[in-house]
């Protein structure tokens, strides 16, 4: 059972990490009674980017990506820092957005692809692609589609000892 908390959030972005420190800690004040071994719990915000992080290596027991693949330039670099800076016993949850599990990119979403990533999302991002490009000794738990008919899947990974 866990009994202590400690989080760190990081975003390149400064502006969201504003936005985030009013939704984070607002909630906690309203949440007390359901939470009250963690409403003390701090969460350092640091401005980093994900592809490049500065934490030494094995720093975390958990590391969670959400909706983050997708979205930054080089989703193998990132992938591999969140291995990089997760300690052996520990747990990487992703929640991306996914070619769907078994399927090809349909030919409109090829044609629109690259339109769409210069918005800044990968819609055709390949998840069993990376994951076999990066896998240094890891397994996949669980992964499992939860909305859009598979597009969006919640995937844990945990090393091999």
């Amino acid at each position: 059972m866990i009994t202590t908390l400690q989080t760190t959030l990081v975003s390149i972005f400064p502006h969201l990490l504003r936005i985030w420190r009013r939704v984070i800690y607002k909630p906690f004040s309203t949440i007390k009674s359901e939470y009250p071994k963690f409403i003390n719990t701090p969460i350092i915000f640091l401005e980093m980017d994900a592809q490049n992080m500065v934490f030494n290596n094995k720093s975390f027991d958990y590391v969670v990506g959400s909706l983050i693949l997708s979205v930054v330039p080089d989703a193998d670099k990132c992938f591999q820092e969140m291995v990089r800076v997760l300690n052996q016993s520990g747990k990487i949850i992703i929640f991306d957005k996914f070619t769907p599990k078994n399927k090809k990119l349909s030919l409109s979403k090829k044609i629109i692809r690259p339109f769409v990533r210069v918005l800044g999302t990968d819609i055709g991002l390949n998840f069993e692609e990376l994951y076999l490009r990066n896998n240094n000794d890891l397994r996949v738990e669980k992964d499992k589609p939860v909305m859009m008919n598979g597009m969006y899947r919640e995937i844990i990974i945990s090393k091999i000892s």
